[in-house]
């Protein structure tokens, strides 16, 4: 009985450090600290059957609570990953990925339109500026 307290204020002090750490948005540490709450729990079981010098059987209701252990850890993690593939705008890795190729293209076509033309990539933007009629900045 007292593992099992001692457990449940372990998971209720995870809980509320998974919370907070959700509100600061930081998914890693949820992740971390939610295994780390599993593995203490798993220890404390451990070392109060290892103290207690008996092996002590295996119950039905250990495991059930294992196994809602391990359904809410998942579910969290299956809510942390939507919650990331759901995200659009601002720094994500979707939206550097595209924009470091978007980069890496225009790059490309303006060496090779230096090499082709022989007008180097400065006057190139200032040559497309003046065309489009953007600015008159091209002499």
């Amino acid at each position: 009985m007292m593992t099992t307290m001692t457990t449940m204020t372990t998971a209720t002090t995870a809980e509320r450090q998974r919370r907070g750490a959700v509100m600061r948005g930081n998914r890693r540490a949820v992740n971390r600290r939610t295994m780390r709450a599993m593995a203490t729990g798993a220890e404390e079981n451990a070392t109060s059957a290892s103290s207690a010098g008996k092996k002590t059987p295996t119950t039905v209701e250990y495991q059930r609570q294992q196994a809602k252990m391990m359904v809410k850890y998942f579910k969290e993690k299956q809510y942390d990953q939507a919650v990331e593939e759901a995200q659009v705008f601002g720094f994500t890795a979707k939206n550097e990925i595209g924009n470091g190729r978007a980069v890496m293209m225009g790059l490309a076509i303006g060496m090779l339109t230096e090499l082709a033309t022989g007008v180097n990539f400065i006057d190139q933007i200032k040559l497309t500026i003046s065309v489009l009629g953007i600015a008159d900045i091209y002499d």
